[in-house]
């Protein structure tokens, strides 16, 4: 099942805010299978994605997406956004990324960040995190694995190779101006792990990863655990 059309809808709550209104022209570096950029598609703006992967671009043009198969740092063009869907945490160069992303962008356009800083986990929220993956597991909803020892330990060394969140902020902050940045729940949509294998039908993998996402919320309601999703935005 594509784990990315049950996001959509949270992205787009988030994501919606913060754009210009349509038909504004939207790249989305890293698109994957295109399942949000058709979902911005059917809003009425005009998306181009752009990924590496023949797969994934594929996938996307049977959702009607125009892709590119490229790095985003082989596209031209002009853009009123260029939206990164946690794709810029793997950047060779983050700062040459984020600087050729600001040459894409018409006067006054955005660069939007949709990323997660790994680096704000601490015990507890590595523990809601191995603990829900541990029950999907369990429950035969999903294949993959469950690290045992000390949560944390195991959530650093599976991301510690990754840019960080501040890291991400702070170079988008070099690009533009007026940064703003929006906090949102996250390890819900990352319980799976990278190599992670859903076993059942997509009715129950959504309506588990669903209450996922609300056990998610009303603990960083409560305080009891960090928000690591963030969305941030830059202006030329």
């Amino acid at each position: 099942m594509d784990v990315s059309t049950i996001a959509v809808p949270h992205t787009l709550a988030h994501l919606k805010p913060l754009l210009p209104p349509p038909p504004a022209r939207i790249l989305e570096a890293g698109c994957g299978s295109g399942a949000l950029a058709a979902a911005l598609i059917g809003l009425g703006y005009r998306v181009t994605g752009v990924d590496r992967s023949p797969d994934v671009v594929a996938a996307a043009r049977e959702r009607g997406v125009e892709v590119i198969e490229a790095d985003v740092n082989e596209v031209s063009g002009e853009y009123d956004v260029v939206l990164f869907t946690r794709s810029l945490h793997h950047a060779e160069d983050l700062d040459g990324t984020l600087a050729h992303a600001a040459t894409l962008l018409a006067p006054g356009g955005l660069i939007v960040l949709e990323e997660f800083a790994w680096e704000r986990v601490d015990q507890p929220a590595a523990h809601f995190y191995y603990d829900n993956r541990a029950l999907l597991v369990a429950t035969g909803v999903l294949k993959a694995e469950v690290p045992e020892g000390d949560p944390l330990k195991a959530w650093v060394a599976g991301h510690d190779f990754l840019h960080r969140g501040s890291d991400m902020l702070d170079a988008l902050s070099r690009v533009g101006t007026n940064l703003s940045t929006v906090d949102t729940p996250m390890l819900w949509r990352l319980v799976y792990g990278r190599s992670g294998i859903w076993t059942d039908p997509a009715t129950h993998a959504t309506s588990a990863l669903n209450a996922i996402h609300q056990s998610e919320q009303r603990r960083l309601d409560a305080g009891m655990i960090p928000s690591i999703g963030l969305l941030a935005t830059v202006q030329r």
